[in-house]
């Protein structure tokens, strides 16, 4: 016969993060209310970022559930957080005084609030093979003054979505190359030729893998 235990406290927090500058944010959500007026050392939140150790240098309450920490010397966009609570802590309690449990690394995930809000303006000629689209999701291109080619980009991480559009009308180039063989991020254009707009407004939407961008502006072949 099998006896039914609860889960431990330590399985019920959840881990987000997100960073736009240095410190980075981590909010820890747990499944009960907790007690407000105490927090523990931050040197019990023990924060991984793409396999480096940093440091929790604040905490503060949000509401009873959640406790963001900011976390020092994350200096770009990370691909990996993770959290391990070294407790317990008698700082760290429920509102019925039941200290939480101490847990292992636990994988963090994105918080959806503003991912790759950054915007960027591109207008040097070119061809460019590495144009930089870290933490950016919209990409304006301004031709008034002369073509525009992109071969390729840099930054971009797995489900990154980056929308380029032209801002202009000028009777100038603006031209995406497909699959350009560039050593950085490809394009993989729908109609698997370079792709250019001319004298009118418009854009592409692509999609990142990690290694390459695919364009999902057209459901099918047109």
């Amino acid at each position: 016969m099998s006896i039914w235990r609860p889960w431990p406290y330590a399985a019920t927090a959840i881990v987000q993060w997100e960073w736009i500058s240095d410190p980075m944010f981590v909010w820890v959500t747990f499944k009960y209310p907790m007690d407000q007026t105490v927090r523990p050392s931050p040197g019990l939140w023990k924060c991984e970022v793409d396999g480096g150790s940093k440091p929790t240098v604040d905490s503060d309450w949000q509401d009873e559930f959640t406790m963001l920490l900011k976390i020092g010397f994350v200096t770009a966009l990370p691909n990996r957080v993770t959290l391990e609570y070294d407790g317990p802590d008698p700082k760290l309690r429920t509102t019925w005084d039941k200290q939480w449990e101490p847990w292992g690394p636990i994988l963090a995930y994105r918080a959806m609030g503003a991912p790759y809000t950054g915007t960027k303006t591109h207008s040097a000629e070119g061809p460019t093979d590495d144009v930089d689209v870290t933490d950016v999701g919209i990409l304006f291109i301004d031709c008034a003054a002369n073509d525009v080619t992109i071969g390729g980009f840099v930054g971009g991480i797995n489900g990154q979505i980056l929308r380029i559009a032209k801002t202009c009308t000028a009777d100038h180039d603006v031209t995406m190359e497909h699959e350009e063989g560039t050593g950085n991020q490809d394009m993989h254009l729908h109609a698997g030729i370079d792709e250019t707009l001319r004298g009118e407004y418009g854009g592409w939407t692509l999609v990142c893998d990690g290694s390459s961008w695919y364009d999902v502006s057209h459901a099918k072949h047109v």
